[in-house]
């Protein structure tokens, strides 16, 4: 909306009340045309001009109005003196009144000011919120305001790319005309997180490194780190002679919380590790640091927040370190301060994202173009995620080649890597290598040894099992234990051990040597079914040592020296037979033979080794041959007989079997492959596609290379089986099953394919590729461009590569790298201002209710002052005083009034806001976050004032309408008012605006639906407005019509006003509270916040109406009562009598009463509601695990199942009973219905399973009759999981899930990889997790198999249980930790467990690892909301204040007034004692009614809560009886304090002085 349409607004709102107002003054030709005109125009001249202010000062716009509104009513009010002779007597009248009566006067602005104090804190502690948010967010990113940054979704990491890349798009950038202005400077830099130990034992897992730019630093757009004067250049020359590539010391800054936590200063060194991205992965490096600076937390020395321990180099060190040229992780650019919003923003980024597109080359994405030099075609391939070029890229070329290369052909390639190929039921790939070096027959299986690994398959053609080398290493050597059901590997200084019986794992059981292990031999034994011993040999410095193992490879006995060496060893072979231990070590000059007896004695070597004469006496162990004749394809290095009818050996390709006849039946290929030029690779199958393709493959048909000649049975109907790495990787173990349909030798155009001959096994259909490969629609691994203009003999042939690599440059965008530009420090001060505007807001909610109480104190004050002054109002109105004066007279009083309690109101609010914001401090300090910043704005001054004064005068309006329109006669008399029989105009008003009401609200439904925020006050108004229009037409206006007619209806008319109150609020009660459960349509909308406000006020006023109905009623009751009268005579019915009489002023201050005494009560019962459904968070939290241990997707955990393989040395591992890994991953889940959403999935291992899991709320108890049965049936499946509650839970303010899709057991649901959607799963819904657990163990639970390999899950969470019996050490301090025994768990465990988890934190802080104690954690944040509920019912319990000073406002005031009847009763007989009993027992009627309706109000309130929110969360409902007990009889003892000098008082007024001065 422009600012000329807001202001023509603004003036046709005023123009409106103006003109009628003028209207009513009446005398317009006394007045003149002219000064009408200025009646009518000059507030809204004077309106405008405070528009145009307020809109200066950049008020928000609903404070813009609602402060214009206020000035233009204050002008109008102000003008009419100036000019209305009249007025001017009125406005003289009201100013020596309020002079006058200055007591009364008092107790009006104290009123007006606690409104508008209650208003300026609410809205000064919103300031308050957006500040502290603001500042952090500001400190955080300095001068950044826009950064480009990625993460790689394969590994985790940040992306990498180049520094030059970043300058070049700099650069452009500078040199746009309408970006240069915009855009102030960049930063290059490189960020990380490290593990820090210090010397003094002290360490921390999560460090933030932060590295930039040295001489764009000295640029000086970003400030200093720290507040000394330190720069990014400083660094650099600290670092200019540091070797990084040596063991030299890197000179470092780190902020105050670094230095706090590890207790380190300038001139310490500490030990860092990191992780550095390489070929084969990501390696972690670790190096020693020196500090030369500690830094605050301010500028970029707040890089990562306040409160986040970080360290900085220069960017070029850095990089060193990382072993990077110029790569960097982020750039960061400073925009131009003006630019503060999104719609400003968002066009520089549009802008800035159009330079880097056109910067992003082909190369940066990964695609990769070559040339054949003597066929002048053109490859396409790319080395990006899975090495293909996406199928959008594909089939845009396709459609694009006739313009890019004329006349030339596409033909599309895709590779199918293999895990499995069956041909008869029997595996074919099931080598580690395909030169195969020796065969053994183990117990069932054939075994085979390569240079670079081992393996096995069960009966020579079942299962297999394939073990190779790490990192393309060699095998060490290998054993077969004597019943050959086991056998042992070596590789460098590490043991695996593999059985025939588990071929699921990749080994039974492992050790890790300090030394290289040289050889390794079972020992001797006679009988098979003897023990035996694993025996191994290493090298160490000078000497070869021996070492035992048992046959599960436990160590019996450290490694024992038995020989002594003095040059290199070349290599060693180590036999154990019947005659010994031998062993021969080949140097560089000679072979030397050594021999001892076989005996050990407790595990260790107790013979002596002795040098033998002849080396040549070695008993060398030959490898595996047949004898007689072989089949001819057979290489002669190794052969063997399995069965009988079963001769294996080994031939070119890997091993084949053949039988008696020398007919070949089946061959056995490695799983990896050395390709020429390329390396090792898995086995495939390549597909052809294209247009022009000159090679065509029908689907389900494969055609073979003559690698499969050896399969000499192929025919048409020969059939195999086939798995591809991808599907199988992620979890799909189904087979495709293709038909033989020939062989293949060559594809024309593709001569490169000889070159793969060692890896293709054979040629399908691109659709079949499409499945086998997880590849998307027209995804192809090469593309392979060639003829027409891309011959070699045309001219045109570097123009067409040229101009197809332009076109791949106009395709590569930032999204193709992985890379995002975001505006960093809008988007976190957004998402900061959103949950602090959720606190302004319950600030705001829980004020309302004392705002209600201070504009109900004020109705009172005013009702009070009308019926002292109802004389005197009679007597001017005899003189000649209009109504329209006379309510221009309360209307000026309250100007003058309301205007002084707004700027007081607005300073109280500004104390008021500053106390809370201490308690905020406070809270925030106790749980390590930063400082709570007190601030406050104009617009939040203003809007106190502003809306303050529109609340005083719109109430002193109401007021003044009912006070104006009093019987002349009757007010000078004295007399009471006497009721017309007809209809009062005041409710045929109400009716009226009632049934407007109707209209309004029916309308809002129609035109915004049921999913509006609106829609639930809308629905629920439009019935309390039918109620208010209905009711009094049966109980008022249908009574009096037909009182004559019928009894009913008389009795009825007589009691009209009584009726129409109590049936009213039983109505709305009925409506509000009762109705709610059964309402259809209230089911299918959500309440906000308005709606809590306006149930809570309707519901409160409804009960003061019941209350007064029934008052006189329980009077009479109370009357007749011969046990009260018996002991207090006429006492109750004479102190009851004065309130009945005024049952307008008594209903007000019960009402303040009612809403004060409700909302602490409510607020108080979500309270306890909130801490007994979170008493079991710990327990669900942790199961029987007490501390858990933390890592990020880029640095995962990499702690095996047993403790004492951790390294530990702070931690004793015996401390330690039980582990259990989670591994994470993220995933998209869709239900049965096709909605779907991203979210966590988790597999646990079987030791979180075996200790129990976690608590489960509900499961299907066919998985088990306990948890723990159940968490272990769904770890031995892969078919179900086990959900948190957020999947049936109802949200806290939305009659929804929490999460967008709800499940129930049994229900199905699809697990999509988000990086491969491709990679599915189904799975069934076994369980759900207690309630909490979509706070603290938020995913879907499954066994770790299927996440870890299908879905790239990371062990990211391992739980660890200390022993239930477990005690801390006597020198470990528990003085500062709570005792949690309430949680099931013996205080003594728990503080063990807390002394574990510190130890934890100092031996694991070099892995990366985040130790937490669940229990504190848990405790923590339940404490916190606890804290933070407390401030807001000490906010709610200053309206109980406000109601105790009403009610000793009014008994003072009824002091004086009935000082005469107090007189006439002391002079009938009442002694003081009676008198005191009396306004005891009154003011204990007001505020006990007022109270009771309250408490039964706010327990009606709070089941209605805890039906709409709290069952749906599983909680109990629970009462806050301390609270109810605690402020009723609390608040009641006040009251009685409060009155008790003006009730002494009015004992001590003597007969004849009352009378007298009456």
């Amino acid at each position: 909306m422009t600012l000329l349409l807001q202001m023509l607004i603004i003036s046709i709102v005023i123009l409106v009340p103006s003109m009628i107002s003028v209207y009513g003054l009446g005398r317009r030709k006394q007045i003149g045309w002219a000064k009408i005109c200025l009646l009518i125009f000059g507030p809204i001249v004077d309106a405008l001009i405070v528009f145009l202010l307020l809109n200066w000062l950049q008020l928000s716009t609903i404070n813009q109005w609602v402060g214009t509104l206020s000035i233009a009513l204050l002008s109008h009010v102000l003008i009419q003196p100036m000019i209305v002779p009249q007025r001017l007597v009125v406005w003289r009248l009201a100013s020596q009144n309020v002079l006058r009566r200055k007591r009364q006067a008092a107790l009006l602005l104290a009123g007006l000011v606690i409104a508008s104090a209650i208003i300026t804190s609410s809205l000064v502690v919103g300031d308050s919120l957006d500040e502290t948010v603001r500042w952090e967010v500001e400190v955080a990113y300095d001068e950044t305001d826009v950064m480009i940054s990625g993460l790689n979704p394969y590994t985790g990491a940040k992306v990498e790319f180049s520094q030059q890349l970043a300058e070049d798009i700099w650069q452009e950038i500078s040199a746009t005309e309408s970006l240069k202005d915009d855009v102030n400077g960049r930063q290059y830099g490189y960020s990380t997180s490290v593990s820090v130990s210090s010397q003094n034992g002290n360490a921390n897992a999560n460090v933030a490194w932060f590295a930039r730019n040295a001489s764009v630093d000295s640029q000086l757009i970003w400030s200093d780190i720290g507040d000394n004067g330190l720069r990014f250049s400083h660094l650099y020359d600290k670092n200019l002679n540091v070797d990084t590539n040596q063991t030299s010391i890197v000179n470092i800054a780190v902020d105050t919380v670094f230095a706090e936590d590890l207790d380190v200063s300038v001139g310490d060194i500490v030990e860092v590790d990191w992780f550095v991205n390489e070929d084969d992965g990501r390696v972690r490096n670790d190096g020693s640091f020196r500090i030369v600076e500690v830094v605050k937390n301010i500028g970029q020395g707040a890089r990562g927040g306040t409160r986040t321990a970080s360290m900085f180099t220069d960017l070029a060190t850095s990089q060193q370190l990382h072993k990077l040229d110029d790569e960097i992780n982020n750039v960061a650019f400073s925009l131009d301060d003006s630019l503060v919003s999104r719609n400003q923003i968002d066009p520089v980024l549009e802008q800035v994202e159009e330079i880097i597109n056109r910067h992003i080359e082909a190369s940066d994405v990964g695609i990769d173009l070559s040339v054949e030099e003597t066929s002048g075609a053109l490859t396409i391939s790319s080395t990006a995620g899975l090495g293909r070029v996406t199928g959008e890229d594909v089939s845009a070329l396709r459609e694009n080649l006739s313009l890019l290369a004329p006349n030339s052909v596409m033909m599309e390639v895709l590779q199918v890597p293999l895990i499995d190929v069956q041909y008869n039921d029997e595996q074919l790939i099931t080598l580690s290598d395909s030169a195969v070096t020796n065969l053994f027959k183990g117990d069932r299986g054939l075994w085979h040894v390569s240079d670079s690994g081992v393996g096995f398959q069960i009966g020579a053609s079942g299962d297999s099992w394939i073990w190779r080398a790490p990192n393309d290493g060699l095998l060490g050597d290998f054993a077969l234990s004597p019943d050959g059901v086991q056998g042992l590997i070596s590789h460098e200084s590490e043991l695996f051990l593999a059985s025939e019986e588990d071929l699921d794992l990749d080994y039974i059981e492992s050790f890790t040597s300090s030394k290289n292990i040289l050889s390794i031999s079972a020992s001797h034994t006679d009988n098979i079914s003897d023990e035996y011993h694993w025996l191994v040999i290493s090298e160490g410095n000078d000497s070869i040592a021996i070492q035992l193992f048992d046959s599960g490879l436990q160590s019996l006995a450290p490694a024992t020296d038995i020989i002594s060496t003095s040059g290199r060893i070349l290599s060693s072979d180590f036999v154990a037979d019947e005659q010994g231990l031998h062993i021969l070590v080949s140097g560089l000059l000679s072979d030397e033979y050594y021999r001892a007896d076989n005996i050990f004695t407790n595990g260790t070597f107790s013979d002596t080794f002795t040098l033998q004469q002849q080396s040549s006496s070695f008993p060398t162990q030959n490898v595996s041959q047949l004898e007689g004749e072989i089949h001819p394809s057979c290489d002669e290095v190794t052969s063997i007989d399995f069965d009988n009818d079963q001769h294996w050996c080994s031939f070119e390709n890997g091993l084949l079997r053949y039988d008696d006849n020398q007919q070949i039946e089946s061959i056995r290929l490695p799983l990896l492959s050395d390709s020429p030029g390329i390396g090792a690779m898995p086995q495939m199958f390549l597909a052809f596609g294209g247009e022009n393709s000159t090679l065509s493959v029908n689907d389900g048909s494969v055609l073979l290379s003559t690698r499969m000649n050896g399969l000499e049975s192929l025919d048409n109907d020969s059939q195999f089986w086939v798995k591809g790495v991808l599907p199988y990787a992620f979890g799909n173990s189904s087979a495709t099953r293709l038909s033989y349909g020939g062989e293949y030798s060559s594809v024309q155009g593709f001569d490169t394919l000889e070159q793969l001959d060692s890896i293709v096994l054979g040629l399908i259909s691109l659709e079949d590729a499409e499945e086998l490969a997880l590849a998307d629609d027209d995804e192809r691994s090469i593309l392979l461009l060639s003829g027409g203009a891309l011959s070699p003999n045309s001219t045109t042939n570097q123009q067409v590569i040229t101009a197809i690599q332009q076109w791949f440059d106009e395709r590569a965008t930032m999204e193709d790298n992985n890379l995002i530009l975001s505006p960093v420090k809008l988007q976190s001060a957004e998402a900061a201002a959103e949950s602090s505007g959720v606190m302004a807001a319950m600030f705001l909610v829980f004020g309302s209710f004392t705002i209600a109480a201070g504009i109900l104190l004020v109705l009172t004050i005013i009702m009070m002052l009308s019926e002292s002054r109802r004389e005197e109002l009679g007597t001017i109105r005899a003189l000649g005083l209009r109504k329209a004066d006379a309510r221009a007279l309360a209307v000026q009083e309250g100007v003058l009034v309301a205007s002084i309690a707004g700027l007081f109101g607005s300073m109280l609010g500004l104390i008021l806001a500053w106390l809370i914001s201490v308690g905020f401090s406070n809270i925030f300090s106790s749980v390590g976050a930063g400082l709570f910043r007190f601030s406050w704005s104009v617009d939040s001054v203003i809007s106190g004032w502003a809306w303050g004064f529109l609340i005083a005068i719109a109430t002193l309006w109401v007021t003044a309408l009912w006070s104006s329109n009093l019987n002349i006669v009757q007010a000078l008399r004295g007399t009471a008012k006497i009721d017309n029989d007809g209809v009062p105009w005041t409710l045929l008003l109400t009716q009226i605006l009632m049934a407007g009401g109707i209209a309004i609200c029916s309308l809002g439904l129609l035109l915004f639906g049921l999913d509006n925020g609106m829609s639930y006050i809308l629905w629920v108004g439009a019935g309390i407005c039918l109620i208010i229009v209905a009711t009094p037409m049966f109980t008022w206006q249908l009574a009096l019509k037909f009182k004559k007619k019928s009894t009913f209806f008389s009795n009825l008319a007589r009691q009209r006003r009584r009726n129409t109150l109590g049936m009213t609020g039983l109505l709305l009660l009925a409506w509000t509270l009762l109705a709610a459960p059964f309402d259809p349509i209230r089911s299918m909308t959500t309440p906000n916040e308005f709606a809590f406000i306006t149930l809570g006020l309707v519901e409160v006023f409804a009960g003061v109406l019941v209350l007064t109905s029934l008052a006189p009623l329980v009077v009479q009751r109370i009357g007749k009562a011969k046990i009260l009268t018996k002991r207090l005579g006429p006492v109750i019915p004479v102190a009851l009598a004065h309130p009945l009489s005024t049952p307008m002023r008594t209903a007000v201050v019960m009402a303040m009463f009612s809403i004060t005494v409700f909302s602490v009560i409510v607020l108080g019962g979500y309270a306890e509601q909130f801490e007994n459904y979170s008493g079991d968070f710990v327990y669900e939290a942790e199961g029987e695990f007490e501390i858990l241990l933390m890592a990020p997707s880029s640095r995962p955990l990499q702690l095996g199942e047993d403790p004492s393989q951790w390294n530990l040395n702070a931690t004793d591992p015996l401390m330690i009973d039980a582990t259990g890994g989670v591994y994470r991953s993220t995933v998209f889940l869709k239900d049965s219905e096709g909605e779907s959403m991203p979210y966590l999935l988790r597999g646990f291992d079987e030791g979180f399973s075996q200790h129990g899991g976690l608590p489960l709320h509900i499961w299907d108890e066919s998985l088990g009759l306990t948890e723990k049965e159940a968490w272990n049936s769904i770890g031995n499946r892969n078919d179900i999981v086990f959900v948190d509650a957020s999947f049936g839970l109802e949200s806290a303010t939305e009659e929804t899930a929490i999460v967008p899709l709800s499940f129930s057991i049994g229900d199905s649901i699809l697990l999509i990889e988000s990086s491969n959607p491709a990679n599915t799963r189904i799975v069934q819904v076994g369980g759900f997790l207690e309630q909490s657990s979509y706070l603290f163990s938020a995913g879907i639970w499954m066994n770790d198999e299927i996440v870890e390999q299908q879905f790239s899950g990371k062990l990211e969470r391992l739980y660890v249980s200390v022993p239930d019996d477990a005690h801390p050490s006597e020198d470990f301090d528990t003085s500062k930790l709570k005792s949690f025994s309430v949680t099931g768990k013996p205080s003594e465990s728990r503080f063990a467990a807390a002394e574990v988890a510190e130890h934890l934190e100092h031996d694991l802080a070099g892995e990366g690892v985040t130790v937490l104690v669940l229990s504190e954690e848990v405790l923590l944040i339940q404490s916190l909301v606890l804290a933070i509920l407390a401030i807001f019912e000490g906010y709610l319990a200053l309206g109980l204040i406000v109601g105790i000073g009403g009610i000793g406002v009014v008994t003072v005031r009824s002091v004086s007034e009935r000082k005469r009847t107090i007189g006439v009763l002391r002079a009938l007989g009442y002694r003081s004692r009676m008198v005191t009993v009396s306004f005891l027992i009154e003011v204990s009627w007001v505020s006990v009614l007022g109270m009771l309706n309250g408490v039964i109000v706010a327990i009606g309130f709070h089941r209605a809560l805890y039906t709409a929110f709290w069952q749906s969360q599983g909680a109990e409902f629970t009462l806050p009886w301390n609270s109810i007990l605690m402020v009723f009889f609390g608040g009641w003892l006040l009251v009685l304090i409060a009155t008790a000098v003006p009730v002494s008082k009015a004992a001590k007024i003597s007969p004849s002085a009352a009378l007298r001065d009456h």
